[in-house]
């Protein structure tokens, strides 16, 4: 919950999608799971004795992390998309009314994100196996999220004149574009996908 209420009020504070806000957001997130990582790297989290007391160290820092990965989804206006769990994506897929029209940027969306949890279930497994494997899990993790901090870089603010609050990225061609729904941003690019 620390995690989640510190990130909602920074982010208010300082506005939900402006730019630099958000990676300092994605950056926050990927050092607390390489905090984590460096933990079991040192020795610190022993990996091998789960009964230990002292596994116990590195979850706040991962606690922290998803709390705020939650309230970033939220800021974003992704709340069809939970961040955590899979059991409310499921739920509304199967009660949504219109699963089966065509155009149907939410059910796309939470599809979406439910094949990619599968797929990052299924690559984390794969790479616990190896020798240290929950902290190379965590370094791919940390630095997926230290990228996407990086990644915020590549979109510009909204002008201050635009009734729209959201970045706008730079890139003029998304090959993704239908399929997460996003708007014509013009000649200058993309604008990220309206709520509501």
């Amino acid at each position: 919950m620390l995690g989640s209420s510190v990130s909602a009020a920074v982010t208010r504070r300082s506005g939900n999608t402006r730019r630099l806000s958000l990676c300092l957001n994605f950056f926050l997130q990927g050092w607390s799971i390489l905090v984590a990582a460096i933990l079991i790297n040192t020795d610190v989290i022993p990996e091998n004795t789960p009964n230990s007391n002292r596994v116990l160290i590195g979850i706040p820092f991962l606690a922290w992390q998803f709390g705020a990965q939650v309230a970033s989804s939220r800021a974003l206006g992704y709340n069809e998309i939970p961040t955590t769990v899979l059991t409310s994506v499921y739920n509304d897929l199967a009660s949504d009314s219109k699963l089966w029209t065509w155009k149907n940027v939410k059910r796309n969306r939470r599809a979406s994100a439910a094949l990619m949890l599968l797929l990052g279930g299924i690559c984390g497994g794969w790479l616990s196996r190896l020798k240290n494997g929950f902290g190379i899990v965590l370094w791919v993790g940390g630095l997926i999220k230290v990228l996407l901090g990086l990644a915020w870089l590549g979109f510009r603010e909204a002008a201050e004149d635009s009734s729209s609050t959201q970045p706008v990225l730079f890139f003029a061609r998304d090959p993704l574009a239908p399929l997460l729904g996003l708007n014509s941003g013009g000649p200058t690019g993309r604008k990220l996908p309206q709520t509501g």
